[in-house]
Formats: structure tokens, C-alpha cells, sequence
């Protein structure tokens, strides 16, 4: 049996961030919290993904966005990740 895992997905700038939030046993009210807290007023959405992996995560958002039709080049984007994120709050508090 798989074991599923949530993760934070949210678009700033036009730039992806895909955050792991937690393993889907403690809950997506639990991993909709941490989105709450970690985005800091950006939206985002919860998906919940067969693995813990973030290269796997990130191969499998990149895959549904190639299913709803972005284009390969969009599809393919680079993702941000929780350390890419902090660097850009980091340089929004100090502007």
C-alpha cells in the first residue's frame, strides 16, 4: 500500500513553489495549517502525492501541469522549494 504525503503548492511572481507539509495520516487540515503559516498571505493549494521525495513531488506537479495544457516549456519551469522561499522573504523584508 502507498503512503500518501501532502504538499504546499503556490505561485509568486509567476514562479511554482512546491513545500512538503506532512504525511497524509496526520491530516490535510494539518498541512493546510503549516500553508497558512509558511506562506505568509500567498495563495495555495494542498496535493497530495505518493511519495515524501521532493525531486518526485516535483516530477509529479510537473506532470499535471503537462496534462491541463501549459505547454511543455511552462510545464518544465523551474520549482521553488522551502529554501527559496525563505531567500525571497528574506529579501522582500529587507526592500
Amino acid at each position: 500500500m502507498k503512503k500518501y504525503h501532502y504538499w504546499i503548492v503556490a505561485r509568486d511572481e509567476g514562479k511554482p513553489y512546491l513545500i512538503y507539509a506532512c504525511p497524509s495520516h496526520e491530516g490535510e487540515e494539518v498541512a493546510r495549517q503549516k500553508g497558512l503559516e509558511m506562506m505568509g498571505g500567498l495563495n495555495f493549494e494542498i496535493k497530495r502525492y505518493p511519495t515524501m521525495d521532493r525531486d518526485t513531488a516535483s516530477a509529479f506537479y510537473r506532470g499535471v501541469r503537462l496534462e491541463k495544457g501549459e505547454g511543455l516549456k511552462r510545464a518544465s519551469q523551474r520549482i521553488g522549494h522551502e529554501k527559496s522561499l525563505n531567500r525571497l522573504r528574506k529579501r522582500r523584508l529587507h526592500l
